[in-house]
């Protein structure tokens, strides 16, 4: 007791360090790509921007971020009908806030979690369906590059050609884990047994109630993925957007923008606090410079002003259920708590 009572203050101290340092490199990130497109920033600031195009990109990413609301409606009510359009949607912005603007909380993705565990889902289902959610929203924005790649692959450098070949790679890749995990090939050829109190056995536990909730519903699993190609493709168009209110003359075509975008999207997977700030903006102006763009940086740089008006719609839906936020952060800490100790129990919990 005493030694968890004394353990307690340094992991928080230290995760206090942690997320300080990591909200310091993501601003000296910006700081960096904004030294180095400075120019161009004052180019951009002597032209009127065109804010029809602004207002379009917002309501564009808004139905994008909406869509991944409704993916993960569609994969949880296979475990649990009884799930409404209300609590996704409520759940959905709260989560986006903690995921984009509150550094160093616990993921958006707990939060819904501990959710599901009041009511009465076991744990094991509630984060699987966590995991397939991310699982889809990669696999959907690699699919979105690969179909994009095939398109452009005559008219592409080699040097995009290879950039192309890596996402061919990754996206087999993630198809073929996919089909390890519906197959329990972990399970049966590995030799990995589930435990409630080992990290892999927590793992093992997790991916096969995965295989076990979700195989059997393949067609609830397609729709995912497809929700996730479409809702890719609307950041994509609205990065474009961006890009034409920036830059009038730009040249770059929305054809280039389906191949280097999803690449540029994927960085902000990376856990860096504000979406992987300053870096999103170093690599979209090294990978849409391959194609001709005036800066891809500025261009993400307008893309988070969509973010960040998302973002303001999740702060007044937090804020306005905040007291209830208090009590899924606490089960979502003990969740987070239990996934890193390897030790998660799946008893069904008791009724609030």
């Amino acid at each position: 007791m005493s030694d968890a009572t004394t353990q307690k203050p340094r992991k928080s101290a230290v995760g206090t360090v942690v997320n300080l340092a990591l909200i310091a490199l993501a601003f000296g990130l910006l700081a960096l790509i904004v030294h180095q497109n400075r120019e161009k920033i004052r180019d951009v600031l002597t032209r009127k921007p065109d804010l029809r195009l602004l207002l379009v990109g917002i309501a564009i990413f808004q139905a994008s971020v909406m869509l991944t609301f409704l993916r993960w409606y569609a994969l949880v009510r296979v475990i649990e009908p009884r799930f409404t359009l209300r609590a996704t949607f409520l759940l959905g912005f709260i989560g986006y806030v903690f995921n984009l603007v509150i550094p160093g909380a616990v993921g958006g993705d707990l939060i819904k979690a501990a959710y599901l565990v009041r009511m009465r889902i076991r744990k094991t289902q509630a984060v699987a369906s966590m995991v397939i959610d991310r699982i889809m929203g990669l696999l959907g924005l690699f699919l979105l590059a690969t179909v994009a790649g095939i398109v452009a692959w005559g008219m592409a450098t080699p040097l995009v050609q290879r950039l192309i070949v890596a996402v061919w790679i990754a996206t087999a890749a993630g198809f073929l884990l996919l089909a390890c995990i519906f197959g329990r090939v972990f399970t049966r050829f590995l030799g990995l047994k589930p435990s409630p109190h080992s990290k892999l056995g927590t793992i093992t536990t997790e991916l096969n109630a995965m295989a076990t909730t979700y195989r059997a519903r393949l067609d609830v699993a397609a729709l995912a993925l497809g929700l996730s190609v479409v809702g890719h493709s609307l950041n994509v168009f609205a990065f474009y957007l961006m890009g034409r209110m920036l830059f009038p003359a730009m040249t770059t075509t929305l054809g280039q923008h389906f191949l280097m975008g999803p690449l540029t999207l994927f960085t902000m997977a990376v856990p860096l606090p504000f979406g992987a700030l300053g870096l999103s903006e170093g690599v979209a102006d090294q990978l849409l410079g391959l194609v001709g763009h005036p800066s891809g940086a500025l261009a993400m740089m307008a893309f988070r002003i969509l973010m960040f008006c998302c973002g303001l719609t999740g702060a007044v839906v937090y804020l306005a259920n905040l007291r209830e936020v208090r009590g899924l952060t606490a089960a979502a800490v003990e969740i987070d708590r239990e996934l890193i100790e390897g030790d998660m129990t799946d008893e069904a919990p008791a009724v609030a």
